[in-house]
């Protein structure tokens, strides 16, 4: 984002201009196959290119829809080039984020990004180039299913960067759970010790493996759940404890795992929301028995869905291949040593979290910008409580620049926004106030409480200054008439 500025015009609507070295990937020559224009809509962000007729005059613009019926068309095979497909430029078409900027001799000297024409979700996959050139490269190859060189990369290369040594790709990162529960042993009669204030899934997995989670209340600091509530949980039949890692925020896993070893417990991390989060040190995901990662859309990384499981015991991580894969032996093919699943993850889902993973650090850097511009917006705006940053032992990361708000304020921030075509989200709801859950049901004031207030804010390249700023102006205004 460099050589940015911010500035108004005359509707209101926030603008960030990017001067002509910086907006290369807008802008393309008549005469480029389309495949040029593909990727640089890809790597812009917006879906759109700007087409010149050589010597740098505007002919108009070509929107990456075009492209990917033309391609489905078989555009490509007659050597069609971006001029077949330019469009006029119509500063009026309320969708286009991108708008070229011209000389007096109507050449592009820049473009302005306008992100309010187009509706801003709470979040969107942040793709490029090298997702689609691995994408390419894995269908060229026929290695479509679950078997493949990107598996086996993908596998090892997150294994390695969570700290731990084996690495078991899944087609969720739920299944990714249920898989671990499976591969130690818990089923009916036992009981897992898991956060009331989680996605559901956390739970779901615990009872599709035939067990009983055993909801407690977490940290209305952290978020988490603590050492101390799971230590008052306990009883016989507890097998283990699944520890979430929630919004990014890392659980105390030092403590956590002393009181599971005190006890003979499995630990079993959930990290979905978490790549890249550590606890003193050490990342989340390398404390456990088994750790899950998710990777679905809207995670740090993607890969539309899929999961994986972690672990540094070879003959867990090999119980955890054969499971994943109806429980067969690899070296007995067709021979079933007890019914297993088929949570596979695809070669075509792998290779687009191996280029993910290659841009992890970018990703998770681009969450902080986000977080930092959200932290200037609502400086000073009472009632709002944005997630704070923790100092060490915890290293949290963004997954959504989350706040709490007043909960009575909440259901109008959320319409005045969807007003205004910008998407902001309640945080998921309390375990035991469900009626999937009623018979887990527990005290959990502080789940509750957090369920109530909690809301996830835009979270993308697509959030700028202006925008959060434009956000933060509808809390004002909505806070200022619905105030507790």
């Amino acid at each position: 984002m460099n050589n940015i500025t911010e500035r108004r015009v005359d509707n209101g609507s926030a603008e960030r201009l990017l001067s002509r070295s910086d907006a290369n990937d807008f802008i393309c020559d008549r005469e480029d196959p389309i495949w040029v224009g593909i990727e640089r809509a890809v790597s812009n962000g917006c879906g759109t290119v700007f087409v010149s007729d050589g010597t740098g005059v505007l002919l108009g613009r070509v929107e990456i829809d075009d492209l990917r019926g033309a391609i489905a068309a078989g555009a490509h095979l007659k050597n069609a080039t971006l001029k077949q497909f330019v469009k006029p430029i119509s500063t009026n078409d309320q969708n286009s984020v991108a708008i070229p900027v011209i000389d007096a001799e109507c050449r592009i000297v820049g473009v302005t990004l306008d992100h309010k024409r187009r509706f801003v979700p709470v979040a969107e996959p942040d793709l490029a180039v090298g997702e689609l050139r691995n994408l390419l490269d894995a269908f060229l190859s026929t290695w479509i299913s679950s078997t493949g060189a990107y598996i086996t990369e993908f596998e090892q290369r997150f294994a390695s960067r969570m700290g731990m040594a084996h690495g078991i790709a899944t087609s969720n990162g739920t299944v990714s759970l249920q898989l671990a529960l499976a591969s130690l042993g818990i089923g009916a009669g036992d009981e897992v010790i898991v956060p009331d204030f989680t996605f559901a899934g956390s739970a779901n997995a615990v009872i599709h493996a035939g067990a009983r989670p055993v909801l407690v209340d977490v940290d209305p600091d952290t978020w988490c759940i603590t050492p101390e509530a799971i230590r008052a949980a306990i009883t016989p039949r507890t097998r283990a404890v699944m520890p979430v890692h929630v919004f990014g925020r890392a659980a105390p896993m030092e403590e956590i795992s002393d009181v599971a070893h005190e006890h003979g417990l499995f630990v079993i991390e959930d990290c979905a929301e978490a790549h890249g989060a550590s606890y003193n040190g050490r990342p989340v995901g390398s404390f456990s028995h088994v750790s899950s990662f998710s990777f679905f859309a809207n995670k740090i990384i993607t890969t539309g869905e899929g999961g994986i499981c972690l672990t540094n015991d070879a003959d867990l991580a090999a119980r955890l291949r054969m499971l994943r894969d109806h429980g067969m032996r690899p070296e007995r093919r067709y021979w079933h040593e007890e019914p297993g699943f088929n949570f596979r993850m695809t070669n075509i889902q792998a290779a687009i979290g191996c280029a993910q993973l290659d841009r992890l650090d970018e990703l998770l850097a681009m969450r902080r910008t986000v977080q930092s511009i959200y932290e200037a917006a609502f400086d000073g705006i009472d009632g709002i409580e944005l997630m704070r940053k923790r100092e060490r032992p915890y290293e949290d990361v963004i997954w959504f620049a989350c706040a709490r708000v007043p909960a009575s304020a909440r259901p109008h921030l959320i319409e005045a926004c969807r007003k205004e075509k910008i998407d902001i989200r309640p945080f998921f709801n309390s375990l035991s106030s469900m009626p999937a859950y009623k018979k887990y049901a527990r005290a959990c004031p502080n789940s509750r409480a957090l369920a109530r207030e909690g809301i996830n804010l835009p979270t993308s390249r697509r959030v700028t200054p202006a925008l959060a700023e434009e956000i933060a102006t509808i809390f004002r205004v909505v806070l200022k008439d619905h105030t507790i």
